[in-house]
């Protein structure tokens, strides 16, 4: 990644607002930025003057503010800038493309998370503090954003600093007896002190492994998709499960055309994404396709899915090897992974079908149907009930330091199985090495500099402008 050019971005959220904020970084940013202004907070800013500096464009010549924060007291480490103008996205992408222009080739767009690269890079910011960041950034619900803070402010350094104490201990003693291996009744370290002195620190380590996938469970809220046909109800399904009117419910058909998103609560204290999609049915025109791609992407990205139809289709006067033929018919044509479980909700359980219907809880369907009614709030328990129920599942069958994506875990889990190693050698050169290892690691998650790829783990969930 070049880390010499001055890098800028749009930090503040998209869309039109009455305040918006350019943000640069590098070594010659306020030189780039004061070119682009005009009066006396350009010349300021053109000398580095730490402090907010009233300036205006050169073209347009609109009023702005600028905070100027040299280096190596900001957020980044060098100098960086940070133009606050009217919130208008096509004024401030302007702002941007006028640096950039004005600095004929010393600076460019940052990339996703390129200001937070650079904070560590620089000592501002430990890779777990970016790692917070990137999760806070992600975060689709309160428990999810309280995970990621929970990440920063829960980080035991004191325990992390007397794992590595005992760590290098027990090295000192190793290479000790490697330096004297040619003295005769000389052992630095026996073999089981050794082997139980490591096995403490990984014990330790596992445990701190254990609270850290407590925290990414909260982070990673799964997702719940309400599919089926037009008019099946999922709309008035989704604002009972929130008890909020969230989507909108009308009796015309395509009523839904975009993936509306929400956070439900499971009734134990944890969360979900609640996702209503545009009914499933043949495409025609082009927003119809457009429609349909949105929910087949919703579809694509849930670990649960909630089948919805209303009892009214042709699929209630055949049998039941017709209902499992349709069922596993309507399944194929939709990007469910076959891990991901699929319940059945027959919605207005409230409103009579004419003629014969298929039972909801026979043995003999492909998956029992939980009754429910948005009207009467019948089944919507249940239906919580069994949702929460297939989330745990879907969890249980993900956890473990694999699915684990902050740093700090990946770190942690790298430094037990370093220790692991170490006990399994016979070799003192080897089991040196393998300590030496789980020193690195763990001081990596202390705020030194983590490897390449630990450090686009992180910065790949990045938004531009952080």
């Amino acid at each position: 990644m070049d880390a010499a050019s001055t890098i800028l971005a749009v930090a503040s959220p998209p869309g039109p607002s009455p305040r918006g904020l350019v943000r640069a970084s590098g070594r010659d940013a306020c030189a780039h930025v004061a070119a682009t202004l005009t009066g006396p907070g350009a010349q300021a800013i053109a000398a580095r003057a730490r402090g907010i500096h009233v300036a205006r464009l050169a073209d347009p010549p609109i009023p702005v503010l600028v905070a100027c924060m040299p280096a190596s007291r900001s957020a980044t480490g060098e100098d960086c800038v940070e133009v606050h103008a009217p919130g208008n996205p096509a004024l401030l992408e302007r702002i941007v493309d006028a640096v950039i222009a004005r600095a004929a080739g010393g600076a460019r767009r940052a990339h996703p998370g390129e200001f937070s690269v650079r904070a560590v890079l620089h000592g501002r910011m430990t890779a777990t503090q970016a790692d917070a960041v990137a999760h806070a950034i992600a975060a689709e619900t309160d428990a999810a954003l309280a995970a990621a803070r929970s990440m920063e402010t829960d980080d035991p350094a004191d325990a992390r600093r007397a794992w590595s104490g005992e760590i290098a201990d027990v090295l000192a003693l190793v290479e000790a007896g490697i330096d004297f291996t040619d003295q005769e009744g000389v052992v630095a370290i026996e073999r089981q002190d050794l082997e139980r002195r490591l096995a403490a620190v990984g014990s330790a380590i596992d445990t701190a492994l254990r609270a850290a996938e407590g925290v990414e469970r909260a982070i990673h809220a799964p997702r719940v998709v309400l599919c089926g046909p037009p008019n099946a109800g999922k709309s008035s399904l989704f604002n009972a499960l929130l008890g909020r009117a969230r989507s909108v419910e009308h009796e015309l058909r395509g009523t839904t055309r975009d993936a509306i998103e929400a956070a439900m609560t499971l009734g134990d204290g944890t969360e979900a994404v609640l996702v209503d999609v545009p009914g499933l049915e043949e495409a025609v025109e082009r927003i119809d396709m457009l429609m349909q791609r949105r929910a087949m992407d919703a579809i694509a990205r849930a670990d649960v899915v909630v089948a919805c139809d209303d009892g009214r289709g042709a699929e209630e006067t055949r049998g039941h090897d017709a209902v499992r033929d349709a069922w596993d018919a309507f399944r194929g044509t939709l990007p469910i992974p076959a891990t991901v479980p699929v319940l059945r909700a027959r919605t207005k359980c409230d409103l009579p079908v004419a003629g014969p219907r298929e039972p909801d809880h026979d043995a003999g369907a492909p998956a029992p149907r939980i009754a429910t009614s948005a009207r009467t709030g019948a089944g919507l328990d249940p239906l919580r009930a069994a949702i929460r129920d297939e989330c745990a599942r879907t969890r249980s069958r993900t956890t473990g330091t694999a699915a684990l994506g902050s740093a700090r875990a990946v770190l942690l889990a790298e430094a037990a199985s370093a220790l692991r190693a170490a006990c399994a050698e016979q070799a003192p050169e080897l089991v040196a090495a393998w300590l030496r290892t789980a020193l690195d690691r763990l001081g990596e998650v202390s705020g030194a500099i983590p490897p390449d790829d630990v450090l686009g783990r992180i910065f790949a969930r990045f938004c531009v402008g952080k």
